[in-house]
Parts: C-alpha cells; sequence; structure tokens
C-alpha cells in the first residue's frame, strides 16, 4: 500500500514537472518592461513613460510576427501634448 502511494506521488511530480514549461512566459514577453499582449501571431509591448513633468507621457509599442524581433514595427506617441510630439528636454 505505500508503495502504491509513494508511485503515485512520484508519477504526480514528474507531471508537475513536465507541464510547467509549457506555461512559461516567452522570451519576448519576458524582455517586454511593460504590458505585452498576443493576438493572433502577433505580439506587442507597450511601454509608457511618465515625463519630468507628469501631464506628458510616452508610450512606445513594439509588436512583431511570432515575436516581437521578427517583422518588428515600432511606434511612439506623446500624450497631453495636445500636438502628438514630444517636448524637448521631457524624457
Amino acid at each position: 500500500m505505500i508503495r502504491r502511494i509513494s508511485l503515485l506521488f512520484v508519477a504526480a511530480l514528474l507531471m508537475m514537472a513536465l507541464a510547467v514549461p509549457a506555461f512559461a512566459a516567452s522570451p519576448s514577453e519576458r524582455a517586454c518592461t511593460g504590458t505585452f499582449t498576443s493576438e493572433q501571431g502577433t505580439k506587442t509591448c507597450t511601454v509608457t513613460v511618465e515625463g519630468k513633468n507628469s501631464n506628458f507621457t510616452d508610450t512606445t509599442q513594439t509588436s512583431g510576427q511570432g515575436n516581437t524581433g521578427n517583422k518588428p514595427q515600432t511606434s511612439d506617441t506623446c500624450g497631453g501634448t495636445g500636438s502628438g510630439k514630444c517636448p524637448p528636454g521631457q524624457f
């Protein structure tokens, strides 16, 4: 009886050890210092930085097919300025 319980315990540990890598974060997700999203094969990392004046924000969005380094597309948007351009010396 004890041997059967030990075998079940070892089997359960082995199943958990094999399942963990399946749920591990991708390299693109680990490298993202902001918000990471994945939609229909497109991976996107969005990072928002507050300027010296808290009314200004700079949002950089990088996306790619399968990972953020494959065919990357980057956009940079400043918020709080009205013109969408970053004021000099804010960031």
